[in-house]
């Protein structure tokens, strides 16, 4: 009886196992047919393709789930080669010495994909374009054309959003009585003002001066804090002037005002006098030690879970970059276009045809939740009262594994970069809005596209960049004159910082 009653067990486990997988797979295979006609459908094709990867790598084999249901839709074998970013772009450069191009290909490096779009070896999808509208539409002509030649396009986009933004601690400000600023009162003397009042006048009630208004990056040009340059005037790497691309070292009078505020910043405590070896605040955040933030929403829930385990009130909470007296502001913002996703000359008119047809489902609606958020009954679930949650095989692997796919090799230009089915609603909608809020004072660099083209600049750029950093540094902490600047500017220029801007101009002109 007791060996009858473990057989039956067994083969009961065994039933529902297969059940399991029956419907796992019947979940794969409900898709929808191509926008290819059937009858060009009925080939298998082999896709082979070369993107980039980052923390934890790729997915470990082809026969992820995701990669199955692409498969099983649109009838193709999708190989990927997924390569560390570390080294990506050696493989880059053996893939240009051995002469044969995977079918698509992601180029993160701007120089080499203008090199290799000059050598002929992308196809130019702008023909066939027209024919592929969600495709079309995640980007916009500008941003199609950047890096393209006039009337060709090489490279698909990959969109890129805007997040960071200033955050201030509102439990401070309540607790010396100053109210929020308005969007429209938020000066850069405001945010001063602000800045010193949680330095000088206890924000945290301890009893102790130990806290400052905001803290920024000794080793980065943009200091962490790039709202604070905009609001000065100060590029985003370069601008657009007259005609002409102009790097952020050479604006002497935009430096010598922001230098000005910062030192008086210094001087004042009201900066973090440890700036000079900051490599990352978040931890200063996170400690409470800090008013005034960069960082994203996603960030901001994190800092604050963190910040409420030793003050129960404390919270960051978002504000739009300050306005600078000239009326300026600005959120860095990342130029979509930068990178691309190429095909292969190569790719005869059927692989072609299925590519397109993939990426123009991919980046749909329907495409955009099986691309991000995965398999439904594999990587999440629904429940009974209509919401979703990640299953144990999710959660065990991580949250964001499932949309690899989505964030490395192709994404449309919906808001919802990391919001996912079974995001919570009101995190959802509060980081969508975030996500906008930050995208309505765009703060771009002009010379995105055409930096890479500079010879000089890949020789000496950083350590030209190091040197004039080390220049900002010393006249903030009161080593050096504001005015120095202006020796900073002709010595960048002599020691080939003339050199780049003659680079970068001739580039930017050829493609106007």
């Amino acid at each position: 009886m007791k060996k009858m009653f473990s057989t039956t067990i067994a083969i009961s486990l065994l039933l529902g196992v297969a059940a399991g997988c029956v419907q796992r797979d019947a979940n794969l295979q409900n898709a929808d047919v191509s926008t290819e006609e059937p009858d060009e459908m009925s080939e298998n094709i082999r896709i082979d393709m070369v993107i980039a990867s980052w923390k934890g790598g790729g997915w470990p084999d082809n026969n992820h789930p995701t990669i199955k249901y692409i498969n099983h839709k649109f009838n193709v074998d999708l190989q990927i080669q997924w390569v560390p970013n570390a080294n990506y772009a050696e493989k880059l450069n053996v893939i240009a010495a051995s002469g044969k191009m995977p079918d698509v290909i992601r180029i993160d490096s701007p120089n080499l994909f203008l090199k290799w779009a000059n050598q002929g070896v992308f196809l130019d999808i702008q023909p066939y374009l027209p024919q592929y509208p969600q495709l079309k539409r995640i980007s916009s002509p500008e941003e199609w054309g950047i890096l393209n030649p006039k009337g060709k396009i090489y490279g698909i986009p990959i969109h890129a959003t805007s997040q960071n933004t200033i955050y201030v601690r509102a439990d401070w400000l309540h607790n010396l009585g100053i109210e929020l600023p308005g969007n429209d009162e938020f000066t850069i003397d405001r945010f001063y003002e602000m800045a010193k009042a949680f330095t000088t006048q206890d924000p945290d009630g301890n009893g102790k001066q130990d806290t400052v208004g905001f803290s920024v990056l000794g080793n980065s040009i943009h200091m962490g804090m790039p709202e604070l340059l905009a609001s000065f005037g100060i590029a985003n790497g370069w601008q657009e002037k007259d005609g002409q691309l102009i790097p952020t070292q050479i604006q002497s009078e935009e430096w010598k005002s922001f230098l000005t505020f910062m030192r008086k910043a210094y001087e004042e405590g009201v900066l973090d006098k440890d700036f000079m070896t900051n490599t990352n605040f978040n931890e200063k955040y996170a400690q409470g030690k800090v008013g005034f933030a960069d960082m994203h929403y996603q960030l901001s829930r994190q800092t604050n879970q963190q910040l409420q385990s030793i003050a129960p009130n404390a919270r960051f909470v978002e504000l739009s970059p300050p306005i600078g007296k000239n009326g300026m502001r600005g959120n860095t913002t990342p130029t979509s276009g930068m990178i691309k996703v190429v095909l292969s000359k190569d790719v005869n008119e059927k692989k072609r045809n299925r590519i397109l047809s993939m990426f123009d489902w991919w980046v749909s609606a329907e495409g955009e939740q099986i691309i991000k958020n995965g398999i439904e009954g594999y990587h999440y679930k629904k429940l009974a009262n209509g919401s979703y949650e990640m299953t144990d095989a999710l959660k065990a692997e991580g949250e964001g594994r499932q949309s690899l796919l989505w964030n490395w090799v192709l994404r449309s230009n919906s808001n919802t970069f990391n919001i996912y089915r079974w995001s919570d609603p009101v995190w959802a909608k509060e980081m969508e809005q975030s996500i906008a809020n930050a995208g309505k004072y765009p703060y771009k660099n002009a010379g995105d596209a055409y930096i890479d083209s500079s010879a000089s600049f890949a020789e000496k750029g950083k350590p030209l960049a190091d040197k004039f950093q080390k220049t900002l540094i010393e006249i903030i902490a009161g080593k050096k004159p504001v005015e120095s600047i202006d020796d900073a500017i002709a010595q960048w220029k002599r020691d080939g910082g003339q050199k780049i801007m003659d680079e970068v101009n001739a580039a930017y002109k050829a493609n106007q």
